[in-house]
């Protein structure tokens, strides 16, 4: 027997490419538990479709009935109670004769008995181990093959969170769990789909900046810098989003683009203005005409909003119900400075907190809330009618 060696990864084989070589009529046998405790399968196809069910990596030891060296590594490496656990616990183990399954021998290029193969669930080889090994030097390698096969399942795992993601739309997400793949899994298959899920994802993306930039050379900047901010939002992480990033900053700075954007900006607040106006929110309606009056001084929109906002000052019950609705916004922010006082312990400043609530806005639910805190705060349950016998 010549020395154990480790045979050069050139001559590795993927294990799944072995089952068009298998004889399909080649006799199904059960696992059975050997002398060392381990349940030894004998069948590659049933092997393989439980290693892939468990997500665990294979042990398969080829061997002969007459081999000394393969009885020797049965009746020590095997029996060694680190090695039998490891192999009951974390590895699908199978065991096959090389003269009943020629095929699978000739096919893996085995050269002397016993050989050993450790697989992951994938059918990736990670060792191809030939000759005698001591219990010592094949538990370090299994427990790599382990490992291997560990950082597989997880490169799987977010293989398929990334589809997920992108059925869901969440394309940053999906984005990012692809790079990892791509840098991790390299020329592996997972990282070879991995590939072509975030080529996908890049030509969508691609697609939403071309459209972008097809809206600013017809002169549709406002449109175009919505799709832009749009496109980073939805495809934060790829190489489109960086592009559109460098793209708006480069619009935004154009003197043209910043009067666009200040038009649009003074638009949008008449118009909220006005809506506030109809639904009577006349204090909010107010602040939009004062942020026109100091923002957009030279603009028409301005100017409206100076008669927008006479037809409250002018008006008595509008302006008092500006004043009521300016009360009743006060009055929030004390109720919630008067918690923050209470978390802290400062009673007394939010007992002048709650005080304020009820005379900015008395008869209102926010003054009972103030009045129920106020009680809870001075220990008082509400009065009631008493009455004294003598004893």
């Amino acid at each position: 027997m010549h020395a154990p060696s480790i045979r050069p990864a050139a001559r590795v084989f993927v294990l799944i490419l072995l089952l068009a070589s298998l004889d399909p009529a080649a006799a199904v046998a059960q696992p059975s538990a050997g002398a060392t405790g381990i349940v030894w399968r004998t069948d590659y196809n049933a092997a393989r479709k439980e290693a892939q069910e468990k997500g665990l990596p294979i042990l398969l030891v080829v061997g002969t009935d007459d081999c000394f060296y393969c009885r020797k590594l049965e009746a020590t490496t095997f029996r060694d109670p680190a090695v039998a656990g490891f192999v009951s616990g974390e590895f699908v183990a199978l065991k096959l004769d090389a003269n009943r399954e020629p095929a699978l021998a000739k096919s893996l290029k085995v050269q002397m008995y016993p050989t050993m193969v450790l697989a992951g669930a994938d059918g990736k080889i990670h060792a191809f181990i030939e000759g005698y090994v001591e219990a010592g030097r094949l538990t370090e390698h299994m427990k790599r093959a382990s490992a291997a096969s560990a950082t597989a399942d997880w490169m799987a795992r977010d293989y398929n969170e990334a589809s997920k993601a992108i059925g869901a739309g969440d394309y940053p997400r999906a984005v990012s769990l692809l790079k990892g793949l791509v840098a991790e899994a390299g020329n592996r298959p997972v990282g070879v789909k991995a590939k072509e899920l975030l080529a996908g994802v890049e030509q969508q993306a691609a697609g939403r900046l071309a459209r972008a930039r097809d809206l600013e050379l017809k002169g549709y900047t406002p449109e175009a810098l919505d799709a832009l901010a749009e496109l980073v939002k939805d495809y934060a992480g790829t190489q489109a989003a960086s592009n559109a990033t460098g793209l708006m900053a480069g619009l935004a700075e154009k003197p043209e683009n910043l009067d666009r954007q200040r038009a649009r900006q003074a638009r949008d607040l008449l118009a909220m203005a006005k809506e506030e106006f109809r639904r009577g929110r006349y204090h909010d309606c107010l602040q939009r005409c004062e942020q026109l009056s100091t923002g957009f001084p030279d603009r028409t929109e301005a100017k409206e909003a100076g008669t927008l906002a006479a037809e409250i000052k002018d008006n008595p019950e509008r302006l008092a119900a500006a004043c009521e609705q300016m009360n009743e916004k006060t009055a929030a922010m004390y109720l919630t400075l008067a918690d923050s006082w209470v978390k802290k312990g400062q009673h007394a400043e939010a007992t002048t907190c709650l005080e304020k609530v009820m005379k900015l806005a008395p008869n209102s639910r926010q003054a009972e809330f103030a009045q129920a805190q106020l009680t809870k705060i001075q220990g008082r349950e509400p009065a009631s009618a008493a009455s004294f016998r003598k004893p």
